[in-house]
């Protein structure tokens, strides 16, 4: 079961991301009405995947909340987990916090909590030990393949250009200070499209649990984008995703529910891994 469960929560972090010429329709929770700005939803992609060029650095803070159901567990397994993350690009770098919490399911994992740090920058890789608390770096080739992680997995709104192909899916709408797009993504070209994305993006990662990924199937996965009118940024990203997986003969059915924001685009100047953390890190091989 414990197998399950590793294989489970390491599928889950990978997959941890309307017209053409629609432009939005007002929306405005005081009941006022709103005028239009007249962009479309296409010269908004642009204009976000502009504003993305210049990125140095942003702040991410998410909530995600699973649920597991697997045939032979009477309940359904649940993982709550937040995160806050700081990330510089160019070169890239990251301090990540991570809090998750385990209820239900098999009772070897009931009741189980984790704190995780990490750090990744130009003095490697480095995880503290949720257990022990000892700081770990992480051999070389890994730091490598993690310091040269390509940047549509950490820019926003990279991501975004990846659903451009289904702008005419997408749902239009507009506030007084941000766009508001969503979408709802189900049936065989999206589940072809996640596939693909989840290759090009951890193919690395995806090698240690290719088993698991080959009897994936996307039932449905639903967007929810909010980008500032002013700057174009993305300030919020909410997600939920239904899927099925087959694992040790198994099918296990997963719901995930992930609400990220965005802020200090640009405002982060450097990340460095503590004096303490490498002086008493263990190497592993």
């Amino acid at each position: 079961m414990k197998k399950l469960v590793l294989s489970l929560v390491s599928i889950m972090f990978l997959l941890g991301l309307t017209a053409c010429g629609q432009t939005a329709d007002p929306v405005n929770s005081n009941g006022k009405s709103n005028k239009k700005d007249g962009l479309t939803l296409q010269e908004v992609f642009e204009k976000s995947t502009d504003a993305s060029k210049k990125l140095k650095s942003v702040h991410s803070d998410m909530e995600l909340k699973q649920t597991m159901n697997v045939p032979d567990q009477q309940a359904p397994m649940n993982i709550n987990s937040t995160l806050s993350i700081d990330m510089v690009l160019n070169p890239i770098a990251m301090h990540q916090q991570m809090k998750m919490t385990m209820e239900g399911g098999d009772e070897s994992v009931q009741g189980q909590s984790m704190d995780i740090e990490a750090y990744m920058a130009k003095e490697g890789f480095f995880l503290q030990d949720p257990t022990s608390k000892q700081w770990v770096k992480m051999p070389e080739e890994l730091s490598k393949q993690a310091l040269q992680m390509p940047e549509d997995q950490v820019n926003p709104a990279e991501q975004l250009k990846q659903l451009k192909q289904f702008t005419d899916d997408f749902s239009f709408k507009q506030d007084e200070k941000q766009y508001i797009l969503t979408l709802k993504a189900s049936g065989e070209k999206f589940d072809k499209f996640l596939k693909e994305t989840a290759k090009q993006l951890m193919p690395e990662q995806l090698k240690a649990n290719e088993e698991v990924f080959n009897n994936l199937t996307f039932n449905s996965m639903d967007y929810e984008i909010f980008i500032d009118k002013k700057t174009f940024n993305i300030t919020a990203l909410n997600m939920t995703q239904d899927l099925d997986m087959l694992i040790e003969n198994q099918k296990v059915n997963m719901k995930q529910e992930m609400k990220g924001t965005y802020t200090n685009y640009n405002k982060i100047t450097e990340i460095k891994v503590p004096k303490e953390v490498i002086e008493t890190a263990q190497e592993l091989n």
